[in-house]
């Protein structure tokens, strides 16, 4: 039987003074019997790799037709889903992606790359998107709940006015697109 597991194992600021726009954390993912990060992969920013992993919900990934993220400064392109560092998903060579093709009512995970070298070959999963979608969910679910109450200054971090709004307000709208669609 195929499977695909993906959760956040913690969620933290690098930081306690909030002064800065990610959050972080461990992230477990396995693919079959396949382990492709655990708690010995250290930290990966969360909220950024939440929205990425919901837009694969909307659009699938890689997908030319579909424009980056609003929140990304123009000319930069969606190329990874999890990122270890770097504000906005820029300047990190540590990073997982992987194909995601929808058809009809199911999905399929597949070319699994770690760290831009590490392939995971043959490696792939067909799920039902609705399983995949209440994955995802999920993890976007918690990385959004963890920031309920917390004021983070994001002084210094935009690299254009109300990048930050564009990045939630983006968030939001996949939630309740993946909310709506398949959750209901």
């Amino acid at each position: 039987m195929s499977r695909f597991e993906l959760r956040m194992l913690n969620q933290h600021f690098l930081t306690d003074d909030l002064a800065e726009p990610c959050s972080h954390g461990q992230i477990f993912l396995k693919v079959n019997s396949t382990v492709i990060s655990n708690e010995d992969d250290g930290d990966w920013v969360i909220n950024e790799a939440a929205i990425s992993l919901m837009r694969t919900v909307r659009y699938g990934f890689p997908n030319a037709e579909v424009p980056p993220p609003r929140y990304y400064s123009a000319g930069i392109f969606e190329e990874t889903l999890i990122n270890c560092c770097g504000a906005y998903m820029l300047f990190c060579p540590s990073n997982i992606k992987w194909r995601v093709t929808i058809s009809d009512d199911e999905v399929t995970l597949s070319e699994f790359i770690k760290d831009e070298h590490i392939n995971f070959g043959d490696i792939q999963v067909t799920l039902k998107m609705s399983m995949y979608a209440e994955i995802v969910y999920e993890f976007a679910k918690q990385s959004i709940d963890y920031f309920i109450g917390k004021n983070v200054d994001i002084t210094g971090w935009e690299q254009f006015e109300g990048q930050y709004n564009e990045f939630w307000e983006e968030y939001r709208e996949l939630m309740d697109y993946i909310k709506n669609k398949y959750l209901v």
